[in-house]
């Protein structure tokens, strides 16, 4: 199963489907927040479907502010980070991930691009979509789930 990623697209999507584009065959799209209903506008230019969640800059959405998906015998949590404080540390996203039992996590909300395994816990950031910040260009990711692994990488 191949599972683009992205998140902080803050209504600037063009952008984000070109990159997205580039990581083509996609399975499904996980948005991570922060202009929720451009998950689906994604979604709808790339033939996908899609699971978003709301993030701080998302205002009366309607969305979820977390979802937990079974994906290819994987468990994912899909949220944006805000309510976790990642911009400061992730040991409350562990939390709630270890009580959740998952095997992925899926954020966004520092701009940053993440990829790490704690406690057997693949947590995973694509960056912006956007505006990234740190030394990366605008970008994406892709999970590629393949039996019992998940691989993980960003996009161009």
């Amino acid at each position: 199963m191949r599972v683009g990623v992205v998140s902080d697209t803050h209504g600037k999507v063009d952008r984000a489907i070109k990159l997205l584009n580039q990581l083509e065959p996609l399975d499904l799209l996980l948005h991570a927040g922060d202009y929720y209903h451009d998950g689906r506008l994604l979604a709808e230019a790339l033939k996908v479907p899609v699971h978003a969640v709301a993030g701080n800059c998302d205002f009366e959405t309607g969305g979820s502010w977390e979802e937990v998906l079974a994906l290819a015998g994987k468990k994912v949590f899909l949220t944006h980070g805000h309510l976790y404080h990642v911009h400061f540390s992730l040991q409350k996203l562990l939390y709630r991930a270890l009580e959740l039992q998952v095997d992925v996590v899926v954020f966004g909300h520092t701009h940053t691009r993440y990829c790490q395994v704690h406690e057997n816990i693949l947590f995973f950031n694509p960056g912006s979509g956007y505006a990234p910040r740190g030394e990366h260009a605008p970008g994406c990711g892709l999970l590629v789930i393949e039996g019992r692994e998940v691989k993980a990488s960003f996009g161009p």
